[in-house]
């Protein structure tokens, strides 16, 4: 049976696909002026700065521009601005109130409530990249502002919009229904990884999940990332790879869906492995594209969100998500599974330095 949750997940994917099939923009994009992004802190990826120049493809698209940006360390906005921006500012507030819309990308998750905080209250859209927050507080916080002030909120992995999650979930009606799955990452940083696997298998499979548990290596401490034969290289770390099990609560009376959700070394690139009642099916991301790069599905929603003010997934979702990344970790800390309702709202992710330094290093 088809809920509120699915119909509205189900929604937003297919206008993505719809999007990526035509090259037509909605009617709501045809005639608007370029909306203006701002930036709030410089982050993991550049989504601000395509805009700037889009594929001729979706020239008739993509209606929005990168235009100001901020940063709290001293030069680094400067450095930032020929990813496609037209000024610096010099606080978020300014960012906000000079822009359409907002994205906050500060790669210290712990500032977000404070950064999103004044374009939410000026009810502007609001992209926020992964992971969400740090606390169970924060992303409360951030999903009440939103709401009071009618202020559309965004925050997601890239693989929650690629082609095969509409493909997983005919996959999941034919053939189910699912027993267990196993999504991969091949990346193993605990905060920035984990959210591409659990997210995955969100958009995928729907929510209801119950607990999350811990195995494998903790690996926070972001060092000189390279891509060698394909595969992700860390002069820092030989090996390594990390698990987040997750039980989801029964549906319909079947037994409670498993899902191993895996980081670091693991085969392949990003992908899901759906164990069905009838059948067992590996979606590879990006699959369908053609396309070394996966973000296309992601630079669409975005500017669909942005130009429709309709949130591409559920805020429930978003903070579901949230929590089991949370509960990952508690489990981590307490060595047992934890129950994503347990959480309160002191319960938040942990944070390195380097995770922020890497990325200054490449801009300073």
């Amino acid at each position: 049976m088809e809920t509120r949750r699915t119909f509205i997940q189900k929604a937003g994917i297919s206008g993505i696909s719809c999007i990526l099939a035509t090259g037509h923009a909605p009617v709501f994009a045809q005639d608007m002026k370029k909306f203006k992004i701002g930036q709030i802190g410089l982050g993991s990826h550049g989504f601000a700065g395509r805009f700037k120049n889009p594929a001729p493809k979706y020239k008739d698209i993509i209606r929005c521009r990168p235009y100001a940006v901020w940063d709290d360390v001293p030069g680094v906005a400067e450095k930032m601005l020929p990813m496609g921006f037209e000024k610096v500012l010099r606080d978020p507030a300014e960012v906000a109130k000079e822009s359409d819309g907002v994205m906050v990308m500060h790669a210290d998750y712990r500032k977000v409530l404070e950064l999103a905080q004044p374009a939410l209250e000026m009810g502007k859209p609001v992209f926020i990249n992964r992971p969400f927050t740090a606390s169970i507080a924060d992303a409360e916080e951030v999903v009440r502002l939103a709401k009071s002030n009618d202020a559309p909120l965004m925050c997601a992995s890239s693989l929650e919009f690629q082609p095969e999650i509409p493909e997983i979930q005919q996959f999941m009606q034919e053939k189910g229904p699912v027993r267990s799955y196993e999504a991969y990452c091949p990346e193993p940083y605990f905060t920035w990884m984990f959210p591409h696997v659990i997210n995955f298998a969100h958009a995928a499979l729907d929510g209801g999940i119950d607990t999350a548990y811990f195995a494998g290596d903790y690996i926070i401490e972001m060092g000189d990332i390279s891509i060698q034969n394909g595969k992700f290289v860390d002069p820092k770390r030989t090996s390594g790879s990390a698990v987040s099990l997750l039980t989801y609560k029964p549906r319909n009376g079947q037994p409670p869906i498993i899902g191993i959700n895996h980081i670091g070394q693991c085969p392949g690139t990003y992908n899901i492995f759906v164990y069905a009642y009838e059948e067992s099916r590996n979606f590879i991301a990006g699959a369908e594209l053609n396309v070394a790069n996966i973000f296309e599905p992601m630079f669409l929603a975005q500017n669909d969100f942005f130009l429709s003010r309709k949130p591409p997934r559920p805020y429930d979702a978003i903070l579901e998500q949230h929590r089991a990344l949370v509960a990952t970790n508690k489990s981590r800390l307490t060595g047992r599974a934890v129950k994503l309702d347990s959480l309160t709202g002191s319960d938040a992710l942990p944070y390195h330095e380097s995770i922020r330094n890497y990325l200054l290093k490449r801009y300073i």
